[in-house]
């Protein structure tokens, strides 16, 4: 399923999301131990104007290899746009996840997640250590 995603993502046409919500994108990483590129189709959250990735545990390989190798870069309608993904916590992560949650409508994502839905911030900080967030910016891609 993820690699017919990952095909229909990557020729799609890129819609930024909005401030609040998320668009999905085909978010290519570095493999830890290879090095060889890995393609896995994630959520790209809008907040405050800045990009984020967010996952409801850290023991996902796309999580693992960003914290070895930061440099990613986003796949869309064709382009290739270098991205760093920068791990973050405390408030501006937990204010994210809330933005993420409120967004998803997707029931397997919302349940993969160890708060509910209507979690707010503070009730998102206490479970932020299993989790993992992470701001996008912009790179020159050599």
């Amino acid at each position: 399923m993820n690699a017919e995603m990952t095909a229909k993502l990557i020729d799609a046409p890129a819609e930024p999301p909005t401030d609040g919500g998320y668009a999905l994108r085909v978010v290519e990483t570095r493999g830890r131990r290879t090095g060889e590129p890995r393609r896995v189709p994630l959520a790209v959250v809008a907040r405050d104007g800045g990009e984020y990735l967010v996952s409801p545990v850290r023991d996902r390989d796309w999580v693992e290899n960003l914290q070895a190798t930061p440099e990613c870069a986003l796949l869309s309608g064709g382009r290739r746009e270098g991205r760093r993904a920068d791990s973050v916590g405390g408030e501006e992560a937990a204010a994210v996840v809330a933005s993420y949650l409120a967004a998803m409508s997707v029931p397997w994502a919302i349940r993969a997640f160890p708060v509910p839905q209507d979690a707010t911030p503070a009730q998102i900080l206490e479970h932020l250590p299993g989790m993992a967030v992470f701001r996008l910016s912009t790179v020159d891609e050599p």
